[in-house]
């Protein structure tokens, strides 16, 4: 069991330990000295109290392909049906395939939602018609094509620090421009796959991992971060957030009026990611919230703000199994890696799973 002596009697997490949060947020690799100087702390408290975080599992730094690489491959939306007795372990072992970005079980419509990606459609095609249709347990497969991705969760911030906070750490925050191309190099997807269990590895050390230079390392670093190839993202385990309940919604919004209304649901706070998707439904949205009843209260908002966006399908999402490359325990803490790898070869077979393992 982990300790979580130093979270609050009711689980949340410290003001000092969410401020830390949101600035990693903002700028993931930031020195402990910027982090320090902008809480007002020494740079040895913000990593001892870093430190802490990461090890309990409640709070963490990954790295992952950036958006602009994303939108170079074939992005997609799996809802599956399993016989009861073999959802925990098809969950799982998706969940430990390079291929997806996250795994959810939901309340109702379907057992699975899954978040996939490949090098491209044909990879798509096999994985889910050769592999993931096959699984024992695994009853139906149904498949959405990601065609625009209007939000991202990376997007989504804690409100713990002030306004000049966050400003003073807009210099530590990585610039980026678009990716030209979705390949990367062997050297690239090296560096990529290392930082997967920790963000924030020094240069140092990646350089030993990888077997370059530390000058290299450097250098290939700095033009991933640059070019949008490469993102890190600070998570944290959702029930300490105060938002502790994941919906999905499905919905149908006329072609002219997409721009607008992403623009105007991106602006709601409960908002975590918004995706156009192909199907019958065109606009996919994952959200937060405080309480399961605030799943009704947010859709009367949509409604009424957006009488065009035609909400035809919600549910609530029972467990996170994986999210962006982490496998998590009940509570939303990181259990194991699982890194995010759409380049794996193609006929790389799903990872097998004990159910018993996945109770634990």
């Amino acid at each position: 069991m982990h300790d979580f002596a130093d979270s609050l009697p009711d689980g949340r997490l410290e003001e000092a330990d969410l401020a830390l949060a949101n600035c990693l947020q903002i700028a993931p690799r930031a020195s402990w000295a910027t982090l320090g100087d902008v809480l007002g702390v020494s740079a040895a408290t913000a990593a001892r109290r870093w430190r802490r975080l990461a090890a309990t599992g409640q709070a963490w730094v990954t790295a992952t392909g950036g958006s602009s690489l994303w939108r170079s491959l074939c992005d997609a939306f799996l809802d599956i049906q399993c016989h009861p007795a073999q959802r925990g372990r098809v969950a799982l072992a998706l969940a430990r395939d390079p291929r997806t970005k996250s795994v959810m079980e939901v309340a109702s419509g379907r057992d699975l939602h899954v978040n996939v990606i490949t090098s491209d459609l044909h990879a798509l095609s096999r994985f889910v018609l050769d592999q993931v249709s096959r699984l024992p347990g695994v009853v139906r497969v149904d498949v959405q094509i990601s065609t625009h991705t209007y939000m991202s969760g990376s997007a989504w911030r804690l409100d713990a620090l002030s306004r000049t906070q966050r400003e003073r750490l807009q210099p530590a925050a990585a610039p980026s421009r678009p990716a030209r191309t979705g390949r990367l190099s062997p050297a690239d997807h090296t560096l990529l796959l290392a930082l997967a269990p920790d963000g924030r590895l020094p240069v140092t050390e990646l350089a030993e991992r990888t077997g370059a230079s530390h000058t290299a390392t450097r250098r290939r670093l700095s033009r991933l971060e640059q070019s949008g190839a490469i993102s890190f993202r600070c998570e944290i385990s959702q029930h300490l957030t105060g938002w502790p309940v994941t919906t999905l919604l499905w919905g149908r919004v006329p072609q002219g009026d997409r721009k607008r209304v992403s623009e105007r649901l991106a602006r709601m706070p409960e908002i975590r990611l918004l995706v156009a998707t192909s199907g019958g439904t065109n606009f996919r949205v994952s959200t937060w919230l405080r309480s399961t009843a605030g799943a009704h209260d947010l859709e009367e908002r949509i409604t009424a703000a957006l009488p065009e966006f035609e909400i035809v399908e919600h549910a609530v999402v029972l467990r996170t199994v994986k999210r962006l490359g982490w496998i998590l325990d009940d509570l939303g803490r990181r259990r194991e890696c699982a890194p995010i790898d759409p380049w794996c070869p193609k006929d790389t077979p799903i990872p097998s799973a004990d159910p018993d393992e996945y109770e634990e």
